[in-house]
């Protein structure tokens, strides 16, 4: 029965109190929110723990939600909060060091030299850009978010996440040690 629900719909069944209905949204989002916590976290066990209490402060506040964004842009809002508490007082962590692959929406270089390069290699190279372009390509590749629901979860206007789009890209593609061959070859 709620397997066919919105994530809207289960979420005023949440605010009622409706246990299933938890659990149904924690299904279907509590794996893309742990990994997107465990790269702003750097480490698992934290990660679990922002999780956790992501889904306690949604159990709580499920009636708070004045559906402004969808309901799977402010679980991210929510995880990206409590991960965040987590981080006062430490450095700043390093998202996604493990991603294979991070698909463009626009071919080019980047797309090229993504396709070509190892998964050790895309890791070095993510492991030296800035967090802030971490975290962008993070909630753009791996969750899948739009500009706006990215602005959304980051609290930044959408040109600043085109912006931070377009220059984790460009930077992730000279941290390549991958030539690209010309496409005439």
């Amino acid at each position: 029965m709620t397997m066919d629900m919105t994530d809207l719909e289960l979420l005023r069944l949440v605010a009622r109190g409706d246990e299933h209905a938890f659990e149904q949204l924690y299904a279907r989002h509590a794996r893309a929110l742990l990994a997107y916590a465990e790269g702003l976290l750097g480490e698992r066990e934290p990660a679990e723990e922002a999780l956790q209490e992501t889904f306690i402060a949604v159990w709580r506040g499920a009636d708070a939600f004045e559906g402004r964004s969808q309901v799977r842009t402010w679980l991210f809002g929510v995880c990206r909060r409590q991960a965040l508490k987590r981080m006062r007082g430490h450095e700043r962590p390093r998202p996604i060091d493990d991603v294979v692959d991070l698909p463009s929406p626009e071919p080019g270089p980047q797309a090229v030299a993504l396709a070509r390069a190892d998964a050790a290699a895309v890791a070095a190279a993510l492991r030296t850009l800035a967090p802030l372009h971490r975290e962008v390509l993070d909630l753009a590749f791996a969750a899948g978010m739009s500009h706006a629901e990215i602005a959304e979860v980051l609290g930044v206007p959408p040109g600043t996440v085109k912006s931070r789009l377009f220059n984790a890209r460009a930077a992730l593609a000279r941290a390549l040690p991958v030539e690209v061959e010309e496409a005439g070859r």
